[in-house]
């Protein structure tokens, strides 16, 4: 019997974009290289067969505005004699991305590896949604997800441990930003981990570690970057790593062969043909247009000593209708807001907080007054205590980066906005995402020029 040693993944499993990049690149260079050395004509007699989808790369999908794929990253076993084995293998990492193909947008939904849920096709078993694979893979996986969230993949895609790597050595590296160290050795699960901050280019083994790295080495300190809300937010920036090099001229110069590798570490249900779709529709999105976050919830040990991890059904559904879906409103009115008067008016904060709640916003509290620059307004009857002349909002990091857009509307006022995303603490717990709103003369006037005119009795007319 094996020892069955599993390791921790944490590979980023939509580097399908990456595949995109580089397919749609082969495509194009195809009509100008076909038998060059860099583009052997054996690969490209493959893409020109599809090239009836290249004119319409939609036709591979019929009838469809939008897709759904499940995307695996699957661990493995280790037996005693060093040997990698991949059944009973579980889904370490777990995304749902979702492609507008009428629109040419993309979001992914990262789905925690030990949520609690109903495992799909069994009578009564609740466990980590990753055990889903390693008894009934990727089917099964699609049914849990399909049970949990409300939504069907059309598709899935498995990578294994190599896929990262491979990619990413076949792209001659990638360069990214470390932002904190990193040191963690699992001989068993051969992995050795050895970041230290800085810009820097990684190489395949390199850019495993920075995706799959959870906490430091037994006995050392904890370092912001433990946990797996960090380790999902690394393999984000991993993904744009790699769609960024792989627009770079000399991964171009070599797309033939960086698509037969992502080909080779892969199992989908989608055939060679709808990916080098996918690659035709997708090959000039760029990294930050892709919408990306993770299920929100919190640890919790379940009877038997193990940890799990339940999900917010609220905010769970808010993030599916957001990024599944394509409803903002949800989330947007989940998100924490903190209201502040800037200015000397009275009672202006809770006036912004019941207009908030009315139009839907469950989360908003008065912050009292805001800090005021050191300004005057000149008035008939003197000057005026120091006001902040226009609203300003600080946006901390939500979801949605048009929120505070949408509350400046709501408000009736142009709002500046200000981004400062929060940075995680020393344990590596990132806060609330938050929208902070000092209330400016602006909103003063907006509010004066609303209220209903006063009769000669002294009552409202409104």
């Amino acid at each position: 019997m094996s020892k069955g040693k599993k390791i921790a993944l944490g590979l980023l499993t939509v580097f399908v974009f990456a595949l995109a990049v580089v397919g749609g690149w082969a495509y194009r260079t195809a009509s100008v290289a076909v038998g060059t050395k860099d583009h052997p004509a054996g690969f490209i007699e493959t893409i020109v067969k599809g090239h009836e989808v290249a004119v319409n790369p939609r036709e591979g999908f019929p009838g469809q505005d939008k897709i759904n794929i499940l995307c695996m990253g699957i661990d493995d076993n280790w037996t005693d004699r060093d040997i990698v084995y991949t059944r009973g293998a579980r889904t370490d990492t777990l995304f749902l991305l979702t492609l507008d193909l009428a629109n040419g947008r993309a979001s992914m939904l990262s789905i925690p590896r030990d949520t609690y849920c109903h495992i799909a096709g069994t009578r009564d078993r609740y466990f980590k949604i990753n055990e889903a694979y390693s008894t009934g893979g990727p089917l099964r996986s699609i049914a849990t997800v399909d049970e949990l969230l409300g939504v069907h993949a059309d598709h899935y895609l498995v990578l294994n441990i190599d896929a990262t790597k491979k990619m990413v050595d076949a792209l001659g590296g990638v360069d990214l930003n470390v932002e904190h160290e990193m040191h963690y050795h699992d001989k068993w699960g051969h992995l050795s981990i050895d970041l230290h901050p800085g810009f820097q280019h990684l190489d395949g083994d390199q850019a495993v570690g920075f995706a799959r790295y959870r906490h430091p080495d037994a006995g050392k300190r904890p370092t912001p970057e433990d946990g797996d809300e960090r380790r999902m937010y690394r393999q984000h920036v991993l993904l744009r790593a790699m769609i960024a090099k792989a627009k770079t001229f000399g991964a171009i110069s070599n797309s033939s062969s960086l698509f037969q590798t992502a080909m080779s570490t892969i199992r989908t249900d989608l055939t060679q043909t709808q990916l080098l779709d996918l690659a035709s529709l997708y090959h000039d999105i760029q990294p930050d247009a892709i919408r990306t976050a993770s299920l929100p919830g919190d640890d919790f040990r379940g009877p038997s000593g193990e940890w799990f991890y339940k999900l917010y059904p609220a905010e769970m559904r808010a993030y599916v209708d957001w990024l599944v879906r394509d409803d903002p409103a949800p989330i947007e009115h989940l998100t924490p807001i903190i209201v502040k008067n800037g200015t000397s008016a009275p009672g202006l904060a809770q006036d912004a907080v019941r207009l908030l709640k009315a139009q839907g916003y469950t989360d908003v509290h008065n912050g009292g007054n805001a800090p005021r620059p050191k300004v005057q307004l000149a008035a008939a009857t003197g000057p005026q205590k120091p006001t902040l002349l226009h609203t300003v909002i600080l946006d901390t990091g939500v979801p949605d980066p048009q929120t505070p857009a949408a509350v400046a509307q709501e408000l009736g006022v142009s709002a500046t906005v200000a981004r400062h995303p929060l940075k995680p603490n020393k344990v590596g717990w990132t806060p609330p995402a938050a929208v902070t709103i000092s209330l400016g003369q602006d909103y003063a006037n907006a509010v004066k020029a609303a209220a209903p005119p006063i009769t000669a009795d002294g009552t409202s007319n409104g």
